[in-house]
């Protein structure tokens, strides 16, 4: 590796860490947002995905002129791979976290549902698979990540529960039915940044043991 790739290898490592800090921070805010109905702070989140977009684009400018003017090959070449793939990804969480916001914003005045809490809990779990994903990432831990794979399998039961008693919630009282529209979807919202970084996990096998996990297979 020259010494001019390494340099620009590691611009790339540094940016993508920047980006994924942001988008941790916008899942948070999002979800404080909806739990405490705080109007202003949904405002903040949905401004700042202007940010990481931006910034997104900028990522994948430098990969793509690597790639074209340096020709990396076997570890480099999956490590921008990986970075670009990673770099998509964590753009559409931060969308993500920007509906969660918007809902927030819809639902702010409306008088709150038991099952926010369970949304709260579901969001811990997918905060938690969001920040052990990057870390992955960062350190090149392989078996971080098989780990945060895992975790995918709670987010999805946890989802399930919310549909089923938001259902119970709006029979009860039909009066809700938009607050309970609402969390269904917030709920469905953080099922996806789940997906999403459990993408980024099978993209780290594939960076440290150029294999592909997806879907169970080894290739």
């Amino acid at each position: 590796m020259t010494e001019k790739l390494s340099k620009r290898l590691e611009e790339i490592h540094a940016e993508i860490i920047f980006l994924a800090n942001e988008v941790e921070d916008a899942i948070y805010n999002s979800i404080k947002a909806l739990r405490t109905q705080d109007v202003e702070l949904a405002k903040k989140v949905k401004l700042r995905d202007k940010k990481v977009n931006a910034h997104e684009v900028k990522i994948e400018k430098k990969i793509l002129e690597i790639l074209a003017l340096q020709q990396p090959v076997a570890v480099d070449l999956r490590f921008l791979i990986v970075a670009l793939k990673m770099n998509n990804d964590l753009e559409r969480i931060g969308d993500h976290a920007k509906s969660i916001a918007k809902i927030a914003m819809r639902i702010a005045d409306k008088p709150p549902l038991k099952s926010i809490e369970e949304i709260n809990r579901l969001s811990k779990i997918v905060r938690i698979m969001h920040h052990d994903a990057v870390k992955s990432f960062i350190y090149e831990d392989v078996e971080m990540a098989k780990e945060t794979i895992k975790k995918d399998k709670s987010v999805d039961e946890l989802n399930d529960k919310i549909y089923e008693d938001v259902l119970a919630e709006i029979k009860n009282n039909p009066q809700n039915i938009q607050q309970g529209i609402e969390l269904i979807n917030a709920s469905k919202h953080l099922e996806r940044i789940a997906d999403l970084a459990t993408n980024i996990c099978e993209d780290v096998v594939f960076m440290k043991e150029a294999q592909i996990i997806r879907y169970g297979a080894k290739q």
